[in-house]
């Protein structure tokens, strides 16, 4: 993990007698390439920068920061105020203990001790917040001299008054007192690392629980029918074939997960934002899927078959192996591919954190997720006897591939529906075309080299099938759709309400629903999100939400993250997402103010945010 080495800090009290009115000058350094939060931030999901100092007897006021710099994150999305090099804090003396009689008491200002919390951040992640600590050692008394400890740990210049009385003047950290404050931020940074490393790891804890109820979310009922058959086909198998299929499957996920950890750190390190589900805002990939489920489809129609070459019975059996591995591999590949567009409960928090964090951790945080999606047929595959519930494999099997297939087809209805919320009836069309060549494609290799036949047929006829519908969406039918659906998301977005009565998010409208004191109610979400049309479905379409939300005066918001914006990008980065569904709460009047809310809802929920806020 990338980390900034703790900032060089310095401190030094203002010139004559320490009284009411004084100061402690606080430098720092931060290091080059990196930046601190400024005392103030934009946006919730950064920490402000705080000191604080401590003395017996010496009461001090608010620190009065330098004014920060003005930047714009490209890895944010937004304008931030940081401090970068060297800059100073004063923090006054606000007062000096007193006897009764009113004369000043001994004070220990060379026992002063300054505390920095600040969080650190580059152009392309933010560390845990972190603190360090400095302190002058030593005893000055408002009458007495510098009671220095041997080896020059303190250090104090005296001011010769006309009452021959010395007064401190400046005090400064000598050399031989540098090794103990070191030390000390040392064990300061290891407790500040330890708090930061059982954060990760309760971050990595919910990534994998995430990952565990991926497998209960909506968004993976399309690929229901891909799993249960095969556990059905797993039920009459040896113990140790069961666990190398459950192997596969976990290597499959894996490896999913591993591909899309790729391409965040490739669409990061290129500046661009990444977010979980965003392969479905590539028309592109909806095509692929579009093309795979429909081959699928077609083959347990029987309409083709993938054979192997090998005629003799061992070579066969042999060939069924490793066929049945790697079927299982994909099957666990398809399930990622399919299951990312749902952000899980856990599962949102951790991604959120994971895409601001370096490539080493973002890849370990889809490993955890992956795990976790994985454990179910681990456990299966481990304990064999749960797929007992399941009837002996025979006739009734081809009967429920059919089902299956009718399934998968489903599944291809629900892209062409999310093709239709992003371009409209003209892209279903172009869509259609797809759909019909993967049809077309299957029929001909299922005519033309049906098991049996020279195997050379088989591989002309499916790669002529796959470079003739790539050609077609490369050449013909990707620039009209991105035209089309271009046009389209643009005419939504000039609709100030959309289709169903929500304003549509813009950071301007935020900024005017707050100087009209209302309270804002955000819902980012996407068309291909299928846990937020469960949401929208259960709670936020429904009168009961509605009517609690209008007798609050709540302004109701949706930011559309479909097609990917700068705006909504930035929205979610705030609110600590990585992708939909995200909500969030603006009380009334402040439009800097968030209160994220859990994937699942519920209007209680909602309300009691609301009231208690």
């Amino acid at each position: 993990m990338n980390s900034m080495p703790p900032p060089e800090m310095h401190m030094e009290y203002s010139a004559g007698a320490l009284k009411d009115g004084g100061k402690i000058t606080v430098s720092i350094t931060v290091p080059d390439k990196w930046h601190v939060n400024a005392n103030e931030v934009t946006d919730e999901f950064l920490k402000p920068s705080s000191i604080e100092a401590k003395a017996e007897g010496i009461e001090f006021g608010d620190a009065v920061w330098p004014a920060p710099i003005r930047e714009y994150n490209e890895a944010l999305e937004l304008e931030i105020l940081t401090f970068r090099g060297t800059f100073n804090v004063e923090i006054p003396v606000k007062g000096i203990a007193k006897d009764s009689d009113g004369s000043e008491m001994n004070y220990d200002s060379l026992g002063t001790e300054v505390t920095f919390h600040y969080q650190a951040c580059d152009n392309s992640i933010c560390l845990a917040p972190a603190s360090k600590t400095i302190r002058l050692n030593g005893q000055l008394g408002a009458t007495g001299n510098a009671a220095g400890k041997a080896g020059g740990i303190g250090v104090a210049k005296k001011n010769e008054s006309n009452d021959g009385s010395a007064a401190e003047n400046r005090a400064e950290i000598a050399a031989g007192d540098r090794d103990e404050i070191a030390s000390e931020s040392r064990a300061g940074g290891a407790a500040d690392n330890s708090a930061g490393f059982a954060g990760v790891i309760a971050l990595l804890f919910f990534a994998f629980i995430g990952g565990i109820i991926l497998n209960l979310m909506p968004c993976v009922l399309p690929v229901l029918s891909l799993k249960l058959f095969s556990l059905i086909k797993q039920a009459g198998e040896s113990r140790g074939r069961l666990l190398a299929l459950g192997g596969a499957t976990t290597a499959g996920i894996l490896c999913s997960f591993w591909v899309l950890a790729a391409v965040v750190a490739a669409v990061k390190a290129g500046g661009g934002s990444a977010g979980w589900g965003m392969q479905f805002q590539s028309a592109g990939f909806i095509a692929f899927m579009a093309v795979i489920l429909t081959a699928f489809a077609m083959s347990f129609f029987g309409i083709f078959e993938i054979w192997l070459p090998w005629n003799a019975t061992t070579r066969m059996d042999a060939a069924g192996h490793k066929a049945g591995l790697a079927g299982a591999f994909f099957t666990g590949a398809l399930l990622v591919l399919l299951s990312t567009p749902c952000s899980a409960p856990f599962l949102g928090t951790a991604m959120g954190f994971a895409f601001t964090a370096s490539t080493p951790v973002l890849f370990l945080f889809f490993t955890a997720a992956g795990l976790g999606l994985a454990l179910p047929y681990m456990l299966v595959s481990a304990f064999p006897k749960v797929l007992k519930v399941f009837p002996k494999p025979g006739a009734w099997m081809v009967k429920l591939q059919k089902v299956m297939g009718v399934l998968l087809l489903a599944t291809v209805a629900w892209l062409l529906w999310l093709v239709n919320e992003q371009a409209g009836m003209a892209g279903v069309g172009m869509f259609a075309v797809v759909v019909a060549a993967s049809i077309g494609g299957s029929i001909i290799v299922g005519k033309f080299a049906p098991p049996g036949a020279a195997f050379g047929r088989e591989i002309a006829t499916l790669g002529g099938s796959i470079v003739v519908i790539a050609a077609v969406w490369f050449a013909v039918i990707a620039p009209q759709y991105d035209a089309a659906a271009t046009e389209h998301f643009n005419a939504r977005m000039q609709e100030q309400m959309t289709a169903d009565g929500w304003y549509r998010y813009s950071p301007a409208l935020i900024e005017e629903l707050a100087k009209a004191n209302r309270t804002v109610f955000i819902d980012a979400t996407a068309d291909w999100c299928l846990t937020c049309k469960t949401n929208e479905a259960a709670v936020l379409n429904r009168g009961e939400f509605r009517h609690a939300m209008d007798s609050l005066g709540v302004a109701l918001v949706k930011a559309d993250w479909t097609r990917e914006t700068p705006e909504v990008n930035a929205l979610l980065h705030s609110m600590g997402k990585s992708g939909v569904p995200a909500y969030a709460i603006y009380p009334a009047g402040d439009a800097n103010k968030k209160i994220v809310l859990p994937e699942l809802l519920t209007t209680a929920a909602i309300v009691e945010k609301i009231v208690g806020k």
